[in-house]
């Protein structure tokens, strides 16, 4: 008899292991990470995703496929997701543009990326209504020429440096257009595919514009140094604050790393907690910075006004 009862709870004991181990491989939660060509912005998003997910789910695995050479690349990766994964991550505005386009089929979430109703991923950021939410570095340009306006005083006309290809220029272009109108300022923009055609651009237009703008485009943000050269007395500021520590007089950027951080809050919320897409707002920095180039401004004899500076990040160099 007690053989028997011993053979039982043996054979008891290796069913209730063999469904927990079941339970627990069709519990295991994954998600891949994705983005279309270098960046520096998807590297700092995506580590302030996996220092979130670290902290807010640790048994999601995740599956990373950085720098995919082309968008045909990217639809690869996600058609496998798609069947594999119970969530992705696609960063960068040609991700974002990309989706909007190709509506995916498991929730997807966006980040590193410019205005996403501009890019067509979404209709409403406050309350997305397809299968993709997430986060945006975007900033209204109305609130940064509140600044830009204030650094340069009588700003009469601007020229918007734009990179050729990226999506995130068609935002930038579109945006700074409107807020000109609206402000009475004249505007000029150039998209530029090579250094030369921006080096072009800054001694056509410098002497006729109060203030040149960089545009958050990795394709004329890398060249701030030759525009700064170009540019000569003429104020230059930017979308992003990479511009403002290669020279660059000023720029009201958001936090990439905490940007990933909010990401993966907006991650756990659908997959972990089962909120609707719909529920999830794509989030924006709530406390941007400013940031200002001391050098620049010393050598353009350019007076910040105090309450500016004394929320701005100094960047002495």
């Amino acid at each position: 008899m007690v053989k028997k009862c011993f053979s039982k709870c043996v054979a008891l004991t290796a069913v209730m292991t063999l469904l927990v181990f079941s339970a627990g491989a069709v519990c295991a939660m994954e998600i891949g990470v994705a983005w279309v060509g270098k960046s520096g912005m998807a590297k700092r998003v995506a580590k302030g995703l996996q220092e979130g997910m670290v902290q807010l789910a640790p048994d999601v695995k995740m599956e990373f496929q950085k720098e995919l050479g082309s968008l045909a690349d990217l639809e690869k990766i996600v058609s496998r997701w798609s069947k594999e994964k119970q969530g992705m991550v696609i960063l960068r505005s040609n991700g974002a543009k990309w989706l909007g386009k190709n509506p995916p089929q498991i929730p997807t979430f966006i980040g590193g990326c410019n205005n996403p109703e501009q890019l067509g991923a979404v209709k409403n950021m406050k309350a997305p209504e397809g299968n993709i939410t997430g986060v945006t570095y975007y900033l209204p340009v109305a609130t940064q020429f509140e600044i830009f306006q204030a650094i340069v005083p009588d700003m009469a006309s601007v020229l918007l440096l734009l990179g050729h290809g990226n999506p995130s220029a068609d935002v930038d272009r579109t945006e700074t257009e409107a807020v000109c109108k609206k402000l009475g300022i004249a505007y000029n923009g150039v998209v530029c595919a090579s250094v030369g055609e921006i080096e072009a651009a800054v001694n056509k237009y410098k002497s006729k514009v109060s203030a040149i703008i960089i545009g958050n485009q990795a394709e004329v943000m890398d060249y701030t140094q030759q525009i700064m050269a170009a540019a000569e007395k003429t104020p230059v500021v930017s979308y992003s604050n990479k511009p403002v520590k290669m020279g660059a007089l000023g720029g009201f950027v958001a936090d990439d790393v905490k940007l990933g951080g909010m990401l993966s809050e907006s991650v756990v919320e659908v997959l972990k907690k089962g909120k609707a897409i719909k529920d999830v707002p794509v989030k924006v920095d709530p406390d941007p910075k400013f940031f200002v180039n001391v050098k620049t401004v010393e050598m353009l004899g350019i007076e910040i006004p105090y309450t500016i500076l004394e929320a701005a990040s100094l960047i002495d160099g």
